[in-house]
């Protein structure tokens, strides 16, 4: 398999943070093989990194499309050392109706959001081990420190992922492969609701988390005003929290 040049994996390559990673690694001199269901956006991702990028296109809420886009980089000799976990469900596609529980959404949330993501680890444990490891980064959520209110399946499925790679990194403490967390706040992409306050831009989160993944930390809060906030929130009473809540908005 193919070392020379460093190569990366990252999913929902085509927006929000995933597409933001792509950028920094190429300019780093990574390949990086970019995982969504768009082609056309991929096509355009490729034009602008051109050698650096492999697009392939792969629905993560299938574990057979997973395995089967798996393939298809072994069959090109390639076994990425950083894993970009991004793909998932977020912003006005996870918001809840108040009104009515819907478990489907809840289904559908934690098919792609923690499914979708612990099905890259079943297929490349093994080949990572033998090429020399890896380091896989899940994107989880300040939501997964706070639940929101309408964001219960949102929330849910990124605190699984948390503790499921929080228990992975000690799983597997001693050998050379390693599991990190994000807990990012609010980022200007089109799927973010409302105005928050300290937004970041989707490029400075790139950097971010490029920087957290080639480091040796295993657990990154980067927005420094939700980290206090998500604490905040959670010991208030519920009248409070709602009011404070709604003059974030």
């Amino acid at each position: 398999m193919n070392r020379i040049m460093q190569i990366s994996l990252v999913t929902g390559a085509s927006s929000r943070i995933g597409e933001a990673i792509s950028p920094v690694l190429a300019k780093r001199g990574w390949l990086v093989i970019g995982i969504a269901r768009s082609p056309d956006k991929l096509s355009e991702i490729k034009k602008d990194l051109k050698d650096n990028f492999i697009p392939l296109v792969c629905d993560v809420s299938q574990i057979e499309s997973i395995n089967e886009c798996s393939k298809q980089i072994l069959e090109m000799s390639l076994c990425p050392s950083l894993f970009f976990l991004n793909a998932g469900i977020a912003g006005e596609s996870a918001v809840e109706n108040p009104k009515k529980f819907d478990l489907k959404i809840h289904e559908k949330i934690m098919q792609v959001n923690y499914f979708g993501v612990l099905g890259w680890i079943e297929f490349w444990e093994k080949p990572c081990l033998v090429n020399g490891g890896a380091n896989f980064i899940a994107t989880s959520s300040i939501n997964a420190i706070f639940a929101p209110p309408t964001g219960s399946a949102y929330s849910a499925s990124k605190a699984a992922i948390a503790k499921a790679f929080e228990s992975l990194q000690l799983t597997y403490f001693g050998t050379n492969l390693r599991f990190s967390v994000v807990y990012p706040g609010p980022v200007d992409t089109a799927g973010l609701k409302g105005k928050l306050p300290f937004t970041w831009k989707p490029d400075k989160m790139g950097k971010c988390m490029v920087d957290f993944a080639l480091s040796k930390k295993s657990r990154s809060e980067p927005f420094f005003f939700y980290r206090i906030l998500t604490r905040l929130l959670r010991a208030l009473p519920a009248r409070y929290t709602m009011n404070l809540l709604g003059n974030l908005q």
